[in-house]
């Protein structure tokens, strides 16, 4: 149990990209403790130092904040002195974190990107993750990184578009991968991405390959297996409140269903 002491905000602050709402500073702490990949000096905006004085409540902070911006001081001590003030980390942890942003420093645009991309893939916010790794390989390529990075950014940039159901645009990512890294799983989730593109109107080859044919076979389980999933299981209890004449209750139940999908999709594709 950690006691927090900063005031809690009315008006939250909302992460660009993410969506995410941030009401108190122990919040704030624990957003750039988990997301340092993510943080940038275009984090440290206007509108997170108008969220520290007028919603926390919390003017030295913001002041220290202001004279840092105002001379152009680095993004480690920013964050540093973020984490200090609001003492919700132990200095140990902190020092991790000035480590990681040191060693961000150290690497070229492209790792950088690559790792922000990365975060938001953890995060499930697939389009910025997309538009990270669009950046880096839309670039002129660099030749102190190796063909195996340039291979994860496009296999992690198809993971994003599968999980949005682009799967067009997922083989094609897939591809590539493999044709630059010749990494196994690489072609595993390519022919996987075609399979799912093609959906029902696949037409089984005579002449498939014992690896087509594992990858078909755990498709199917993975369908089958679908049913038992806590998803599934609602979605079941929703329409059996139709078939019970429960018009009131189903309704609100969809609403509630919609809802949630709709958020879900502005958090994937925001």
């Amino acid at each position: 149990m950690i006691l927090c002491r900063t005031k809690e905000a009315q008006n939250p602050f909302v992460v660009e990209h993410t969506g995410i709402k941030i009401y108190t500073l122990e919040e704030l702490c624990y957003y750039i403790y988990n997301n340092i990949y993510l943080i940038g000096k275009e984090f440290i905006s206007e509108g997170l130092l108008t969220f520290i004085r007028v919603e926390t409540e919390e003017d030295a902070l913001a002041d220290r904040l202001e004279y840092l911006v105002q001379n152009q001081a680095g993004l480690a001590e920013m964050v540093v002195t973020i984490l200090k003030y609001v003492d919700y980390y132990a200095i140990g942890e902190i020092e991790e974190i000035r480590e990681i942003l040191k060693t961000l420093n150290s690497q070229n645009v492209h790792e950088r990107m690559k790792s922000r991309g990365d975060s938001y893939l953890k995060n499930q916010t697939f389009y910025s993750a997309i538009r990270c790794y669009e950046q880096i390989v839309l670039s002129q390529p660099d030749q102190t990184l190796s063909g195996l990075f340039y291979a994860g950014v496009h296999h992690n940039m198809g993971v994003a578009y599968a999980r949005m159901f682009l799967f067009k645009e997922a083989a094609d990512c897939f591809r590539q991968a493999y044709k630059i890294g010749q990494h196994e799983e690489a072609h595993k989730c390519f022919m996987a991405a075609e399979r799912m593109m093609m959906s029902e109107n696949i037409i089984e080859r005579e002449d498939a390959t014992e690896e087509e044919y594992v990858l078909k076979r755990e498709i199917e389980t993975l369908v089958d297996n679908a049913r038992y999933s806590d998803e599934y299981r609602k979605l079941s209890e929703i329409d059996e409140l139709k078939e019970k004449g429960k018009v009131a209750e189903y309704n609100h139940a969809v609403d509630d269903c919609m809802l949630q999908w709709r958020n879900e999709y502005q958090k994937y594709t925001s």
